[in-house]
């Protein structure tokens, strides 16, 4: 009797150790439960992931509500809800855990005024851009105004446009400063602090960091910050910042050993509308101007397929190099990138002689040919 009751125990303890390991191995998942008007059935929306620039997820609008269910590998992330109606872009930002997220409303709520629950990095996330919403809508009023002008009117009416845009910029940077400066406990606060630290004395930038909990400065959103205080960010006139990853051979290469005489080390990612642009101009560059230029391509993607399927779709014969860390390396944070494609010319001398962000048709050669090295052979 003895024997079958401790049969019975460890019987009972398996299965509890089971049921325990089944919960820890278990993945944990995010939903997003949304209500809303406004959209024709069949509206698809998607889910941008604003850390790897990646459409990861889409849902169908059916009798006025989709869903969505899945898992976030690097909670909280930045995620673009958004699709398009009648050719207008609509979109909402969310800062979400592996959480159940309830989102409610009315087409004419995108982007500013969208009810999310479920969520309080979000919530925290709510309450920052609603010290800046009104300033927000106007700002994107007035960006619509000029995106509706006349070409041969922009240069002219769009310069007082967006004379008033920069007045409205600076009232929400200071917006932006005091509560970054207030909420040493929130992961927008290290968020805005990334794009504002070139804005804030060092010493202020450091101070405000200090401040945060180590759940925050722990944060791949922290890491901007951290690398920013501790490294020169690269700018006009410093020497380039040497940097290691693999190429689409599988090579280990490292920059210093693979740029040329002089080198445009161009900032990318498979998902970026205007690099996909660009392609084509650097291709042309590559193959007429390879003798006194060499181009340099470092990759924001994440995910290393999507990365070497985009290298084939855009043609590319130059070295791409990828660490697989996305916009958080440290790469990136050490050449100041803000946005994609940014591009860094290098000399013979390893000093940077330029760099931009954007491209337009024809920019890239413009921008080569203004510098008196290159020109030599372009």
């Amino acid at each position: 009797m003895k024997t079958f009751a401790k049969l019975i125990l460890i019987a009972a303890f398996i299965i509890a150790l089971s049921a325990c390991n089944n919960k820890e191995n278990k993945e944990e998942t995010f939903t997003i439960s949304a209500q809303v008007t406004g959209f024709p059935d069949g509206t698809t929306f998607y889910l941008r992931n604003m850390a790897t620039d990646a459409v990861f997820d889409s849902a169908t609008v059916k009798n006025n509500t989709f869903a969505f269910e899945g898992n976030l590998a690097s909670p909280p992330e930045h995620i673009w809800l958004n699709t398009t109606v009648d050719k207008k872009f609509i979109y909402t930002n969310l800062l979400i855990g592996n959480e159940n997220i309830i989102v409610k409303a009315d087409i004419a709520d995108f982007p500013w005024d969208v009810d999310v629950k479920g969520s309080k990095t979000h919530e925290d996330f709510a309450y920052a851009q609603s010290l800046t919403k009104e300033n927000n809508k106007k700002r994107d009023s007035l960006v619509q105004v000029f995106m509706g002008l006349p070409q041969e009117k922009q240069q002219e009416t769009g310069a007082e446009i967006w004379k008033k845009i920069r007045k409205i910029d600076s009232i929400t940077d200071a917006s932006q400063v005091d509560y970054v400066k207030s909420h040493p406990n929130t992961y927008i606060s290290v968020m805005q602090l990334g794009f504002l630290k070139n804005k804030l004395p060092k010493d202020t930038v450091q101070k405000i960091f200090n401040s945060y909990t180590p759940e925050i400065k722990e944060s791949k959103y922290a890491k901007v910050v951290e690398v920013y205080l501790r490294e020169n960010i690269a700018e006009i006139g410093d020497t380039f910042h040497d940097f290691e990853g693999v190429n689409q051979k599988g090579e280990t290469v490292k920059f210093s050993n693979i740029r040329g005489e002089y080198t445009l080390l161009d900032f990318t990612a498979a998902y970026c509308g205007p690099c996909i642009q660009a392609a084509d101009e650097l291709v042309e560059i590559s193959k007429k101007h390879s003798d006194s230029l060499k181009i340099v391509s470092f990759t924001q993607d994440p995910k290393k397929e999507v990365w070497l399927k985009s290298l084939e779709r855009d043609k590319v014969t130059w070295n791409s190099v990828y660490d697989g860390k996305g916009r958080y390396s440290e790469t990136t944070i050490k050449y100041g990138v803000q946005g994609i494609p940014t591009f860094v010319l290098i000399n013979p001398e390893g000093t940077i002689i330029d760099k931009w962000t954007g491209y337009r048709e024809g920019s890239i050669l413009k921008r080569l040919e203004k510098q008196n090295g290159p020109q030599k052979g372009l």
